[in-house]
């Protein structure tokens, strides 16, 4: 009597299992589409302001249950400010030989609506890790639905570079603000 009731307990077990497992919908894996997706940093200094512009950026998103898990990479030394020595002088503040990228993970809220084009605005949790420093941030998130297979992800804020413990560069004796200002568009496909 016990053997026939744990077989039976176990196709209950094994039907339910089987049941979840299909009616659980697959996570949509996507992709940055690195030639479409760039970063941008803004930098004040009070004779002049610096804008540099990444066009590598690298990542992946899954979205799952309504939620999205993004991670993305900048290599430090691929932003590009029109200007050879500030971008040399650029890496060797952040240190970009010790720490050469710049790493961002997220997690927010994932919709696909059900008409297209679609835009809405989001709030992501965000854990940026710079020269190797680690801190969380809430980032505005505007998300822009092209179609069911692509959307795009744009976003600023701000960060402080003693924050990051990066020594903030001087010219004529003044030193660059503290904050800096980051733009990213990244364009996500599967």
């Amino acid at each position: 009597m016990w053997c026939l009731r744990s077989i039976v307990l176990g196709l209950v077990l094994l039907s339910v299992s089987s049941v979840t497992v299909a009616d659980a919908p697959a996570p949509t894996r996507l992709q940055i589409v690195t030639a479409r997706s760039t970063a941008t940093y803004h930098l004040i200094h009070k004779m002049h302001k610096v804008d540099a512009v990444s066009k590598k950026v690298e990542g992946k998103a899954v979205l799952t249950d309504g939620k999205a898990q993004v991670m993305v990479r900048i290599p430090v030394d691929s932003f590009d400010s029109e200007n050879v020595n500030r971008d040399a002088h650029m890496k060797e503040t952040v240190e970009a030989a010790t720490y050469p990228t710049i790493e961002l993970k997220a997690a927010g809220p994932a919709v696909v609506p059900a008409t297209f084009p679609s835009t809405a605005k989001s709030s992501f949790k965000v854990q940026l890790v710079f020269h190797g420093v680690k801190q969380l941030f809430d980032v505005p998130v505007e998300l822009t639905w092209t179609s069911a297979t692509e959307v795009s992800a744009t976003t600023t804020f701000k960060i402080s570079l003693d924050g990051f413990k990066i020594e903030r560069p001087s010219l004529m004796f003044m030193k660059v603000d503290d904050e800096l200002v980051l733009d990213a568009k990244l364009v996500f496909t599967p």
